[in-house]
């Protein structure tokens, strides 16, 4: 078959999206890394210097917000697939209740993030209803401190029920292109259901469970509105510490550095992701 050359109509029909992506969201990247080395200057003089990664790189608080944020993003990516892919395969297999629980699931698509975590606070708050039925269970003797805990778990679960429809929508159509042949074959041949699981169901979707965790990933690492309600008070998140900087010190060209090194972690972490996807496929 001989390749069909793309005609000059057809490359004009991708200038929208494509030229909305090079101009906007690149001219974006461009600023902000020429700022964060002092030029285009919005509040001191345009002038090339590292001062202000030094000033940055050398703050215990940066190192601190980029561990935190990675703890988050890392711990968030993976509890969320976590709980999607059992929920997934109940969805593929089909069940009683799969119509309630799908448009249950689906409430947190309607509710912006910061809304979320307000409403999310008031279930793991101190005197929430979370606290106030372990301690009518008589499980605990005192209520438990699961908002702005020094770990960030208050957080993690915030994700998860934030980002789990999104999740769920990529790792239910990555189970949906397993054909039930194949798994009718396997348990033909004896496979047993933790075989099933482990060895076609989860290699056979991984793909689709990489991509959703790399795109969680990216979501919860430059979260700020969950972070700011229900983390802890020290560290605050990479978007967090940017946003301090900007807007209370007025020193945005050190907030324009934290915005480079958000945007090359977040790279690096992408880059990762699919050099770990590349190594399953050749296992599989």
């Amino acid at each position: 078959m001989k390749e069909k050359n793309i005609s000059p109509i057809h490359s004009l029909m991708l200038f929208p999206g494509v030229g909305f992506i090079l101009l906007f969201i690149g001219s974006s990247i461009f600023l902000t890394l020429v700022q964060s080395f002092g030029i285009f200057s919005i509040t001191g003089k345009s002038e090339f210097t590292l001062e202000n990664w030094k000033a940055v790189l050398y703050a215990r608080e940066s190192i601190d917000s980029l561990f935190f944020s990675l703890k988050m993003g890392l711990l968030s990516s993976i509890s969320t697939v976590v709980v999607a892919f059992p929920i997934a395969l109940f969805f593929r297999k089909g069940g009683t209740g799969k119509g309630i629980l799908g448009s249950i699931i689906k409430v947190p698509l309607f509710i912006p993030a910061l809304v979320a975590a307000f409403l999310i606070l008031n279930l793991i708050s101190y005197h929430g209803m979370v606290n106030t039925a372990l301690m009518r269970l008589n499980l605990i003797d005192e209520p438990l401190r699961m908002l702005n805990d020094k770990f960030g778990w208050g957080v993690v679960f915030i994700q998860i029920w934030k980002n789990l429809p999104f999740v769920l929508l990529i790792v239910m159509a990555s189970l949906a292109s397993i054909r039930d042949d194949t798994i009718d074959a396997a348990k033909n041949l004896g496979a047993g259901y933790w075989s099933i699981l482990f060895r076609m169901y989860i290699p056979l979707a991984m793909p689709g469970i990489l991509v959703s965790m790399i795109l969680m990933f990216i979501r919860a690492f430059g979260d700020f509105p969950i972070v700011s309600v229900a983390g802890p008070i020290y560290p605050s998140s990479m978007a967090g510490r940017m946003h301090i900087m900007a807007t209370i010190y007025q020193e945005w060209d050190q907030a324009a550095v934290i915005g480079v090194i958000i945007i090359v972690t977040t790279f690096i972490v992408i880059w990762a992701y699919s050099r770990l996807a590349e190594f399953i496929k050749g296992e599989v």
